[in-house]
């Protein structure tokens, strides 16, 4: 178990290393202008992984050492920062919808989602600094449990209105590589929301074969987006190629 733990940890680390590489590649690279931010998602997924492997490392190695106040405090810090990757990776999904399709519908629904995103952050730190300082943790409980349900659903969500609205495209080889995109991402999306509807049983028949499942998407998630914007990358030209002087 605590090879399994130390692994899935240093997985989604590289990955979110790759992702963050990624994003640098499509923001300064030879790619099309709507996929600048299409890794971003991807790299807080990658990082919001990470904080929960984080969590059984901690679990597994450190908490048994440790005062429970003080363990309790940390955990709950853990889960602040999980909980604020998981509001940011929500808007980065109608971030990338937005970047793709365009138009008044998904520029409002990204602003709302960029107001609603400021909104629950903002609580999420007043729900975590309660429980730091007064041991309340009542708010802080209230915002992770929705957050957690309605995570993988809502973003689930994000990827069928950009299959859906990826018909409007005028570009037909465009409107193809962004429909294979989407057409992807709902696959996965719906395996994770099927595996977090299972997650109790996957963890009474095993931890290991949650957290496998776990690396399992993460690295099926980037292999993904890293295979796709290498097949709409633009070619670089070649050099041009100058006689030599007589």
């Amino acid at each position: 178990m605590a090879f399994t733990v130390v692994f899935g940890l240093a997985v989604c680390l590289a990955a979110a290393f790759v992702s963050m590489a990624l994003l640098v590649r499509t923001s300064f690279g030879r790619v099309p202008h709507a996929i600048t931010f299409l890794p971003a998602p991807l790299v807080l997924f990658n990082l919001w992984m990470s904080a929960w492997f984080v969590f059984e490392c901690l679990r597994h190695f450190a908490l048994t050492a440790m005062t429970p106040g003080s363990a309790l405090r940390l955990v709950a810090f853990v889960f602040l920062v999980a909980s604020l990757l998981s509001v940011a990776f929500l808007y980065g999904c109608a971030s990338v919808v937005h970047q793709f399709l365009g138009g008044q519908t998904s520029r409002r629904v990204r602003r709302g989602a960029k107001y609603v995103a400021l909104a629950y952050a903002s609580l999420l730190v007043v729900g975590w600094s309660a429980y730091h300082f007064n041991a309340d943790s009542t708010l802080f409980s209230r915002l992770r449990s929705p957050l957690a349900l309605a995570g993988t659903p809502l973003a689930l969500a994000s990827w069928i209105w950009l299959l859906k609205g990826a018909a409007g495209l005028t570009d037909a080889a465009w409107r193809s590589k962004v429909r294979q995109l989407a057409r992807r991402y709902v696959a996965l999306f719906s395996v994770m929301l099927i595996a977090a509807l299972v997650r109790d049983r996957l963890d009474a028949v095993g931890l290991a074969l949650a957290l496998g499942l776990d690396v399992s998407l993460v690295l099926t998630y980037t292999l993904l987006t890293v295979l796709w914007v290498e097949s709409v990358q633009e070619p670089r030209r070649p050099a041009p190629v100058h006689q030599a002087m007589p």
